[in-house]
């Protein structure tokens, strides 16, 4: 079985509940797509997961992948007074320089506190196994918690990638291009509880192949497949395209690009009940993404813009995209070059010529 830990969650108050049955919801829904058969139990500040055979390797996949999880352990269930006769076989072939025992009491009706059973079930090791006492940096901790008069024993605590369950925050519109930085933010907003919608703008079949890629590996953070809406760009932007080119403003291109990009996504935002967009956009990484040009461009939005990768740097997006798998895709699959890209661009627009240049081509 095992042992699921929560941070934010416990601080929700009134809203606890809701936050911890989200979280069980959505670790149950992932359980049942893997064909996991298993009950779920809520304790105040656990959730535990009752197996029905032996799924760990899948399981420890999933509960690493579940936003809202601080960390989990595969733990052995018990009365108290069981524990050392089960430790006498579960340590007999292990053999550390050090050891200590970590005890913790959920459960704060039971008669022994965290120091005495720390001091109980540490002699005991000690005594039969002669090894070492280390409280600082043990090479073997003993864990234990205490939790509805039950006994939960365990040897590792793996770390899980916090933040509140998928689907507590509300919808967002995911602006998903074949670029490395928005499955980072779509990443990033999920991890806050957001269910995520994604909207591609494509290009050609080599970008939607990524883009799907993308999505697979999104997908594993919720609590089902996202849904990907893909629109060919020209639709929405090659008019606009040739009247900037008429006018000889196509220096003007990326910035009504995203403007337009941007409109439609709120549209379609609504269509959805979406609450925003989600843009992977990063200060000043390229020509669209400064700030005057970024203000702009929204402006064509009814719905908030959300850019939670704004004050990253390159290096930094890149390592959270190689720790959710999308950075191999982002390199292996080179996308079709935007066919609209001209040979200069504005990257400190002025509202004025912005208006000026809106006005010529009858936007």
């Amino acid at each position: 079985m095992f042992i699921v830990r929560y941070g934010e969650i416990g601080l929700k108050g009134k809203n606890r509940k809701y936050f911890e049955s989200t979280l069980a919801s959505n670790i149950k829904r992932k359980m049942d797509s893997a064909s996991i058969e298993g009950e779920i139990k809520i304790y105040r500040g656990r959730i535990m997961i009752y197996l029905k055979k032996d799924y760990n390797k899948e399981m420890m996949d999933i509960l690493s992948k579940t936003p809202g999880i601080v960390s989990y352990s595969i733990a052995e269930e018990m009365n108290y007074n069981e524990i050392k006769k089960y430790l006498l076989y579960a340590l007999k072939d292990k053999h550390p320089e050090s050891f200590r025992v970590r005890a913790q009491r959920i459960d704060k009706r039971f008669p022994k506190k965290s120091p005495e059973i720390n001091e109980d079930i540490g002699s005991f090791v000690y005594e039969q196994f002669g090894w070492k006492v280390n409280l600082k940096n043990p090479e073997l901790e003993i864990g234990i918690e205490i939790i509805n008069s039950n006994a939960y024993v365990f040897f590792e605590k793996i770390k899980g990638i916090g933040g509140l369950p998928v689907g507590t925050a509300g919808k967002l519109l995911l602006l998903l291009s074949p670029g490395m930085d928005s499955p980072v933010a779509g990443y990033m907003m999920m991890r806050r509880g957001a269910n995520i919608i994604a909207l591609h703008f494509s290009q050609g079949p080599k970008g939607e192949e990524k883009v799907r890629k993308y999505i697979e590996k999104l997908s594993e953070f919720a609590p089902e497949k996202i849904e990907l809406l893909t629109i060919p760009h020209k639709d929405i932007f090659l008019d606009v395209k040739e009247k900037l080119k008429k006018a000889k403003r196509e220096e003007w291109t990326c910035i009504f690009c995203k403007y337009i990009m941007f409109k439609k996504a709120s549209e379609i935002a609504k269509e959805v009940d979406a609450l925003g967009i989600v843009t992977g956009d990063s200060l000043g990484q390229v020509a669209s993404q400064t700030l005057q040009n970024m203000y702009i461009e929204s402006s064509s939005s009814s719905v908030p813009i959300y850019r939670p990768v704004i004050g990253m740097d390159k290096v930094e997006i890149e390592n959270i995209s190689k720790r959710i798998e999308t950075f191999e895709p982002y390199l292996e699959i080179k996308e079709e070059k935007c066919p609209f890209k001209p040979e200069h661009v504005i990257a400190t627009a002025k509202w004025n010529k912005f208006e000026e240049v809106k006005k010529m081509i009858n936007l």
